[in-house]
């Protein structure tokens, strides 16, 4: 990838490819602005350059066309406020409208486009619709690392139509990041993986195995490794046979592929029902019973895991220990979040997944404690499983 370092956008009119899919209220508050922050440098240096900044996004997902809930005109103010310059809105983003608004900007205007989901074409191996996109603009950059993952027309196929394309700053900053975990430079390398799903955490896993020193498992992806080790069957009704299956294969991989060693909880959490006011026990993992759901890792894991995060020198956190929301649940998240903060102020790198991971240390308060926050828990994820080969970043190769 080429990056925007030392690159003119003099008189250029430049698509920017953001990620602009941010949490927001029914009042139109953003809650969680980091997206578009982290996107400032690229946009603030194009027009610096006297170029024209047309930004364009997707926002949640539209099922069909227009939907005033989905408009990327609710986050005009917050973008004005934060960019401390004005920002015009395109009430579409192709078509002949756009381009002459376009046509009637000065150098260093912003533009921001209509949520590009609106066209279902989007989601599809549309050439005419790239072709639409493209004909706005000179260049192309990449600045949404959160959608590097979707093979989707704007990220895929829109760039190769522009022979400048390039990767964003924030974009580079995402990928220089997690690849301190390929490189092993520093060692021990530790993957901590939690979250609701070992589906979509199967992947990744197998991905980071050649590369990792430990990798410790909480979070909902507990009993299917926990029973996978076992060799016996969940003899439970929410007994997910998939999930097991994918646990025993990973297994297999790691005793016959790896050096990398999975540590699983000794003592866990447990509840019978599901709710913020439930009465939790602490037990060994093979005492789970049969009906309970195991919410976080119990006090003596979050030792054993402390301390072996206190080893590493490079470390990536991805998914909660359980479920972090509830007080009563979030020792572990919080046990984690501690030992990170406490091996990172020793001279670790650490990396905190988007999603889940990113809003758990900003709530226990360690957000300024860690190396790096992705803000694209899924692409950072897709990333890792792809051994960091993805359509919307090769073809910005030249």
């Amino acid at each position: 990838m080429v990056g925007i370092q030392g690159i003119s956008f003099k008189d250029k009119k430049v698509l920017i490819r953001v990620d602009f899919n941010v949490p927001i209220t029914d009042q139109d508050i953003i809650t969680d602005d980091r997206r578009i922050r982290n996107s400032l440098p690229t946009i603030q240096k194009v027009i610096a350059d006297g170029g024209i900044a047309i930004l364009l996004s997707h926002f949640g997902r539209p099922k069909n066309g227009y939907e005033a809930r989905y408009s990327l005109s609710r986050l005009l103010p917050t973008l004005t406020t934060l960019l401390q310059h004005p920002v015009a809105f395109a009430p579409d983003c192709i078509g002949t409208a756009v381009q002459e608004q376009i046509d009637q900007l000065a150098p260093g205007s912003i533009l921001l486009l209509e949520n590009v989901r609106f066209y279902a074409a989007e989601t599809l191996e549309d050439n005419n619709f790239a072709q639409a996109l493209a004909a706005l603009a000179d260049v192309y950059i990449n600045e949404a690392f959160g959608t590097i993952h979707r093979n989707h027309v704007s990220t895929c196929l829109l760039p190769a139509f522009f022979k400048e394309r390039y990767a964003g700053y924030l974009l580079q900053q995402e990928i220089a990041a997690m690849d301190k975990l390929f490189s092993k430079a520093q060692s021990p390398v530790i993957a901590i993986m939690g979250g609701n799903k070992l589906v979509d955490k199967a992947k990744p896993i197998e991905g980071l195995m050649r590369y990792v020193d430990h990798i410790l498992i909480g979070g909902g992806l507990i009993l299917p490794f926990y029973h996978a080790k076992a060799k016996q069957a969940r003899d439970c009704a929410d007994s997910d046979a998939s999930a097991e299956a994918m646990a025993s294969k990973l297994l297999d991989l790691l005793m016959r592929n790896s050096h990398a060693q999975l540590w699983l909880p000794t003592d866990v959490l447990t509840v019978f029902e599901m709710h913020e006011q439930c009465a939790v026990s602490t037990v060994s993992l093979t005492d789970c019973l049969c009906g309970s759901y195991v919410v976080d890792i119990g006090p003596v894991t979050q030792a054993h895991f402390a301390a072996l995060i206190g080893e590493a020198k490079t470390i990536l956190w991805a998914g909660p220990m359980g479920i972090f929301e509830w007080s009563q649940c979030a020792g572990g998240t919080l046990a984690i979040a501690q030992a990170i903060a406490k091996a990172t102020e020793r001279g670790a790198y650490s990396i905190v997944g988007g999603g889940d991971s990113a809003a758990a240390i900003t709530q226990l308060g360690y957000e300024n404690e860690v190396s790096y926050i992705s803000t694209g828990g899924g692409a950072l994820l897709a990333y890792i499983a792809a051994d960091r080969k993805l359509p919307s970043l090769e073809v910005l190769k030249r």
